[in-house]
């Protein structure tokens, strides 16, 4: 029997909720399915914090009940938390989290990243899986990496059949 399920969500603590939000929505079209704010003494012992005020925002794919991306953005943090390192933006590193989406037009979202200014970690690449292992089929995938508005990498993958 297995202890967990499919990834419910993947969230990101960011310092700019509305610049992440012109990416993760505007950009990449996921929809908000929730927005709030928590605050209070039980949000600020989860978090080992004195105080803080927490903005969550929930994006999804459409109709998708897990796959989430959580945006949580803390504010007025007793005491304020350190900031990670931003990562290079020629490599990986250990340690380091990809959000990997899926998608069908890979070349206009590629535009409209270079329009927006975003990093990318080199040029796409193109490979032909030649079978099908599992829940992944064979065929020719595409696929680029790129930097969020906090330096995490996210990877879109475009498939087409052989």
């Amino acid at each position: 029997m297995a202890g967990v399920g499919p990834v419910k969500r993947v969230t990101l603590w960011v310092r700019d909720i509305e610049a992440s939000l012109a990416l993760y929505r505007d950009l990449l079209g996921l929809e908000v399915i929730e927005d709030k704010v928590l605050e209070g003494a039980a949000l600020a012992s989860l978090l080992g914090l004195e105080a803080g005020r927490l903005r969550i925002v929930h994006l999804s794919g459409q109709g998708a009940t897990h796959g989430w991306v959580g945006l949580y953005a803390l504010t007025d943090a007793q005491p304020p938390p350190p900031s990670l390192a931003t990562p290079d933006p020629a490599a990986f590193s250990y340690g380091q989290a990809v959000v990997v989406f899926e998608t069908r037009c890979l070349e206009s979202i590629l535009d409209r990243l270079d329009a927006g200014g975003y990093r990318r970690l080199g040029q796409p690449i193109d490979y032909v899986k030649p079978r099908a292992t599992g829940p992944t089929p064979a065929g020719r995938y595409r696929e680029a990496v790129f930097f969020d508005p906090d330096g995490v990498p996210v990877s879109l993958i475009q498939f087409d059949a052989a």
